[in-house]
């Protein structure tokens, strides 16, 4: 069975509406960025329905022929809508962007527009922790690890996220000789002379200074720990724009 997670108020009012117009002969199209649950939305509000690409029009036209229900993902990329016949159907397809061709209006009962997990906190946390849960089984890790949706990429929606998250798993575990050979690789290929002394500085000073900052949070202290002058941190600190 299908499992799908909808913790924002906006995906659960989405789910109850597809659910209720399900009984019925409606199409509804789903509008959003790539990776943000269309398609696993759809295939959970109809388990048993056949998923076309809508890049192949004669296999939507072939489905929708054979089948009562039907889900169309890439619907924005059918060629000819107006080959289209909804009747007696129930039909849920998702795209990208909503088509201007009139012929879609009249084909959908009703069009709804997902926002992305960026605008969806609830719903990207939720998610976060079920790949977080897939991840540590994946690398055998057993010890508690905790984190937080504001320090996760949600750029390309789940797609992102869960791949930040096996980042963040993999980089809570590093240690100090498999940093060094991530340096030794990174400078391997793009060492190439010109000033990269001061160049590549910054991947050691930076992220020692957003660390210091936000653990101890004082210049002062900070100086002191470092064994650095204090005009000399905060210098550094006004370069890096901290």
């Amino acid at each position: 069975m299908i499992k799908f997670i909808a913790k924002s108020e906006q995906l659960q009012k989405l789910v109850t509406s597809l659910q209720l117009t399900k009984k019925f002969y409606v199409s509804s199209l789903l509008v959003g960025e790539d990776h943000i649950g269309k398609r696993t939305l759809a295939s959970y509000i109809m388990p048993d329905a056949p998923l076309v690409n809508g890049e192949d029009l004669q296999s939507v036209l072939d489905t929708l022929s054979r089948h009562e229900e039907i889900i169309i993902y890439n619907f924005s990329q059918i060629s000819n809508f107006s080959l289209l016949n909804f009747d007696n159907k129930r039909v849920i397809a998702t795209a990208r962007y909503q088509p201007k061709d009139p012929v879609v209006d009249e084909l959908f009962g009703y069009i709804y527009h997902l926002d992305p997990l960026r605008m969806r906190p609830e719903d990207a946390e939720a998610l976060a922790g079920v790949f977080l849960q897939k991840a540590c089984k994946t690398l055998s890790i057993e010890k508690e690890i905790a984190i937080t949706v504001d320090h996760l990429d949600l750029s390309n929606n789940s797609k992102s996220l869960e791949k930040s998250i096996y980042k963040r798993i993999l980089f809570a575990d590093i240690a100090e000789e498999e940093i060094e050979q991530i340096l030794y690789d990174f400078f391997m290929k793009y060492l190439k002379g010109d000033n990269d002394y001061k160049k590549f500085l910054p991947l050691f000073e930076r992220p020692l200074l957003q660390a210091g900052l936000q653990k101890y949070r004082s210049q002062l202290k900070l100086a002191g720990i470092l064994g650095i002058n204090r005009n000399t941190l905060r210098k550094k600190v006004n370069e890096y724009g901290l």
